[in-house]
């Protein structure tokens, strides 16, 4: 049975370890802290999606050494906290240990083996130090197609949306890699093996990276900003630079 860390238990790293332990085909496990690690202590994984509702037991630590050694962590914590957590991961990490960040932006990993691109990402790993603690040849990427929120700490509420894009991202399609595809896929997941994973990430990213500030910014929302002309020719410059990066990163 694969052992399984969910790191971050919030809204999506809920929604997964949640199905995960649904589903009962791996030991899942959560490192979370405060709140939410008093809420699943005490009332265990809950989830609320298309009008019903599921609890079932979790198995909570705070200590990363307790948890030990996983087959698969996935980490689901917002990208500024990942530099200070990674440090604490390695009781968890084996020479075996896929890691699995299921994240938005860039990660750190993006332009690890990139022609052009050999420098590490200091805008998103500040020195190396995330890079330096989760190997990048244990890496596995994941696009999140799905929505959920937190009602309250430890329990989700699932909007709307399944979808999980995984791959390695040499590109090379493993039976390792499947596994991890066919259990979220039995957990009810529409998981899907990448063989373009970066280009899936660099996709998702491509439409964010426009529309999320300026809605963040103006408080509108797409449909308000798409029916504003000065606007819409902003955001379609932005996505046209976004696609001519894209494209010199094979993405």
């Amino acid at each position: 049975m694969m052992k399984i860390c969910i790191v971050g238990a919030g809204a999506i790293g809920g929604l997964i370890g949640t199905k995960l332990a649904m589903a009962k085909r791996s030991q899942v496990s959560a490192l979370a802290r405060g709140a939410t690690l008093d809420a699943l202590r005490n009332y265990g994984w809950r989830l609320r999606s298309g009008g019903k509702e599921q609890h079932c037991p979790a198995h909570a630590s705070d200590s990363p050494t307790e948890l030990g050694v996983q087959d698969l962590i996935i980490i689901t914590v917002k990208g500024v906290s990942l530099a200070q957590l990674s440090p604490t991961l390695a009781p968890m990490i084996g020479p075996d240990t896929l890691i699995m960040p299921a994240m938005n932006g860039v990660p750190w990993w993006f332009c690890h083996g990139i022609a052009g691109f050999e420098a590490p990402l200091d805008s998103v790993d500040a020195g190396g130090i995330i890079a330096k603690h989760l190997p990048a040849a244990q890496i596995l990427g994941c696009v999140v197609h799905g929505s959920a929120a937190t009602i309250e700490p430890g329990w989700v509420d699932h909007k709307m949306g399944q979808g999980l894009l995984i791959g390695d991202p040499s590109g090379v399609q493993t039976a390792r890699v499947q596994a991890v595809v066919d259990m979220l896929a039995h957990a009810g997941f529409d998981a899907i093996h990448s063989p373009h994973i970066r280009y899936d990430i660099w996709y998702k990213l491509w439409g964010n990276l426009t529309m999320n500030p300026v809605s963040a910014i103006t408080g509108a929302s797409t449909e308000a900003i798409l029916a504003d002309p000065l606007l819409r020719q902003f955001c379609s410059k932005l996505m046209l630079e976004a696609a001519a990066i894209g494209h010199r990163i094979g993405c």
